[in-house]
């Protein structure tokens, strides 16, 4: 029988988030929510893998944070087992996969809530499949259905200041998120050449930003084109990347992790976008101002897109410069 929320409350409640950056960073605004309905009484704790647990280990929202350090299976089950003798009540499983929904179920918990998508034969573990997700709304959105079942207020999305370091924005620091996950999101080489030079005569810095490997190789390849641009890609650990991103006037990137931890900490951004729903997985989320940039909307109508299916493969490449250049301006005006 579902749990009704006028009759339920958790004492205890486990969250399991375990990636992506993007995923991750759009379920801060859960727990938030979480902790101001739920009470300061309630233990509220994050499952999460071991390559995000420096983005959320500081959350002060959270009871305990409980890292799965490897992607075997013998240690998914070992994991269980610690969740389980932690007692829970309540178990969110906001991820919607097998290991998530796998974990959820091993914890121990009562009560498992999730999503009614199904991915991966996820229901299996769930006690409610009742979280509304394949409707055209923003992840955000949809998590905040968490809410709605455990009977509690949703919150507007707010800065995450602890993620914010003490150092203040700077007005002339760009930033600049070079590659991405997958060639399709990827804004030519070219593009961001010419971008840099005409931000840095204008007297702005730009700030190049990403991950290791072929996005540091790319933005490597950027920065010789630079008179004197900052290059930190695959040079800083998440809380670094979060704190550099924040300390930026604007932020310019892809639909990526680092673009939506831009937005987690209140950096306005220009999301450049012809893969992805905007609408579903946009920077518009956040407090701050945030200009979505897509050249192919009438070809590729933003409804229809999914995730890694890009159907048109130069979408990003027609996203030319110029209006790139003038949304950060008017941004930073």
């Amino acid at each position: 029988m579902p749990f009704s929320p006028s009759t339920f409350s958790p004492s205890r409640l486990l969250v399991v988030k375990l990636s992506s950056l993007g995923d991750v960073v759009h379920t801060l605004p859960l727990i938030e929510a979480l902790r101001l309905g739920l009470g300061p009484e309630v233990h509220l704790a994050w499952a999460v893998r071991k390559a995000f647990a420096p983005l959320v280990i500081n959350n002060p929202h959270l009871s305990a944070v409980h890292v799965l350090e490897e992607k075997s299976f013998s240690a998914t089950l070992t994991f269980g087992k610690r969740l389980r003798a932690e007692h829970f009540d309540t178990a969110l499983d906001p991820q919607g996969l097998f290991v998530s929904g796998l974990l959820t179920f091993l914890s121990g918990a009562p009560r498992r809530v999730g999503l009614d998508k199904n991915r991966e034969a996820n229901k299996l573990f769930l006690t409610e499949a009742s979280i509304a997700s394949t409707h055209r709304a923003h992840q955000v959105e949809k998590l905040f259905g968490f809410c709605d079942a455990l009977g509690i207020p949703r919150l507007a999305p707010r800065v995450q200041h602890y993620l914010v370091g003490a150092a203040p924005r700077e007005k002339t620091w760009v930033g600049c998120i070079i590659g991405a996950s997958t060639p399709d999101k990827t804004w030519p080489l070219a593009h961001w050449k010419a971008l840099v030079a005409e931000l840095e005569t204008r007297g702005l810095l730009p700030v190049l930003l990403g991950g290791p490997g072929a996005e540091a190789e790319a933005a490597a390849q950027v920065a010789l084109s630079c008179g004197g641009c900052l290059n930190i890609a695959g040079k800083t650990k998440l809380p670094e990347l979060a704190e550099a991103l924040a300390r930026c006037a604007v932020v310019i990137g892809a639909d990526t992790g680092p673009l939506h931890l831009a937005v987690a900490v209140g950096t306005p951004v220009i999301g450049l976008y012809g893969v992805t729903d905007p609408v579903r997985t946009g920077p518009g989320w956040g407090p701050a101002p945030a200009v979505v940039l897509d050249a192919v909307e009438k070809e590729a109508p933003p409804e229809s897109r999914r995730p890694r299916h890009g159907t048109i493969p130069d979408a990003l490449a027609r996203i030319s410069v110029e209006a790139v250049l003038d949304a950060a301006l008017r941004l930073l005006s």
